[in-house]
């Protein structure tokens, strides 16, 4: 349970080392929709993280693993805007360990780790992601590639978006199969890897620390070999994110370099400890079946809400190109009434006070002409600009007739409600428009 604490203070301190700390403590776009004041949002985003790593260390009682539960949940009660999928990951599974028997944690983990790489297939066969120029797997070679000064490959980057497909399915299955986890593993290391490099060390840490549970059925993480080993591998995969690693602009400072070195090696140590240590899950443990069954309907109920239209965030849909209005299989959101998507204005005149509370460059995300905003922000951020005497004029937006972008809703405009994220803070007002995440 400390491992998997301990992987999601690394995506922490990956995004203060991205961001630095000018944000911290504000909170106006909550994603439970929970404001927090501005001490206790900071609170949450610096000390609740290393204060549950060091409780999972040091108090293994129930009491400890409780307190440690409490704490991820104040975490990402602070959280604001987005709740990675990688993010919810850990925390569900942290709290699964935290109250399954020692022998079934293993167990969980494969089962949780194979529900993640089937849904995340699943859900990108689409239109738009295998077929359309807009698709992530695409767009995100296509730029890596030129980052890379590497010239352009469309037949490789047309057969990405397959390719991932194929392989989260297969290493989704083989988890599945006894005997197969070491296939598994292998695979995805290899994708980890690739999603790394390219931007998303976070997730691949995550993962790999779920991967070390897989191959630590005794409790005990204990890979086999002498620790040269994993410190070669560490240092090997340290120096490769080093010399792939980019930024989106390309060049990188000598922080960003430091901070390639470091999560290539965190993770190049984490998949040496997997591959090094004992076997698998012991699936004749008791009440294994009953733990994998009940993991197997959550994803199941996962996948059923977005298709019903109920929710997209935390779902797993990561860079499946899926929105909140679409045309896909996947997207029959006109059965519901919401969500509801607002167009924002940006004021004549910003007070200095309103953009102390709220991010500017987030403010200029928000108020672009092509986006639109969760009614949950526009509601926070509605309510901000009002306590300093301005308006964003939020305006509720509805899909075109037959047509792919969001217009001004013509027969009532209800303001914005208070709402959790379950969808995403910003999208494109255009289907035509690319959106990644």
């Amino acid at each position: 349970m400390g491992l998997i604490v301990a992987a999601l203070l690394f995506h922490q301190v990956n995004r203060l080392w991205e961001y630095g700390f000018a944000g911290t403590g504000q909170h106006y776009a909550p994603v439970f929709g929970i404001r927090l004041p501005r001490r206790t949002a900071a609170a949450g985003q610096l000390a609740a993280l290393p204060a549950a790593l060091i409780v999972s260390l040091t108090i293994p009682s129930l009491a400890g693993r409780t307190a440690v539960v409490l704490l991820i949940a104040f975490w990402m009660l602070a959280t604001q805007v987005r709740l990675s999928d990688h993010c919810w990951l850990g925390a569900v599974v942290a709290a699964a360990l935290a109250f399954a028997p020692r022998p079934l944690h293993a167990v969980v983990a494969e089962a949780v780790l194979a529900g993640v790489y089937l849904t995340a297939a699943l859900l990108k066969t689409n239109g738009e992601y295998l077929f359309t120029k807009r698709s992530a797997g695409r767009v995100v070679t296509a730029h890596y590639l030129r980052l890379l000064g590497l010239p352009d490959l469309p037949r490789l980057v047309s057969a990405v978006p397959a390719l991932v497909i194929v392989v989260e399915l297969l290493t989704g299955a083989l988890a599945c199969i006894p005997g197969a986890e070491r296939w598994a593993l292998g695979l995805a290391i290899l994708m980890h890897l690739a999603f790394g490099v390219s931007g998303n060390y976070p997730f691949s840490v995550v993962a790999l620390a779920l991967w070390v549970t897989v191959f630590s059925s005794d409790g005990r993480i204990a890979p086999a070999g002498s620790a040269w080993a994993l410190w070669a591998t560490a240092l090997l995969v340290g120096l490769l994110s080093m010399a792939a690693g980019r930024t989106a602009k390309g060049r990188r400072s000598a922080s960003w370099l430091m901070k390639d070195l470091f999560q290539g090696m965190v993770y190049g140590a984490l998949c040496a400890t997997a591959f090094l240590s004992a076997p698998g899950p012991d699936r004749s443990a008791p009440w294994a079946p009953l733990a994998c069954g009940l993991v197997a309907l959550a994803f199941a109920m996962n996948f059923l809400l977005v298709v019903a239209g109920i929710k997209l965030e935390w779902s797993f849909a990561m860079f499946t190109g899926l929105r909140p209005f679409g045309r896909s299989w996947l997207e029959r959101h006109r059965l519901r009434e919401w969500p509801r998507y607002y167009a924002l204005s940006l004021p004549a005149r910003i007070p200095k006070s309103l953009l102390h509370e709220v991010d500017p460059t987030f403010v200029y995300l928000a108020t672009r002409d092509e986006n639109v905003v969760h009614e949950g922000v526009a509601y926070r951020l509605e309510a901000a600009a009002r306590q300093h005497d301005v308006t964003f004029a939020p305006r509720l937006m509805a899909i075109a007739a037959g047509g792919r972008d969001l217009v001004p809703a013509q027969l009532q405009q209800p303001p914005p409600r208070r709402r959790f994220l379950n969808y995403p803070a910003v999208v494109p007002r255009s289907l035509d428009r690319r959106y990644l995440a």
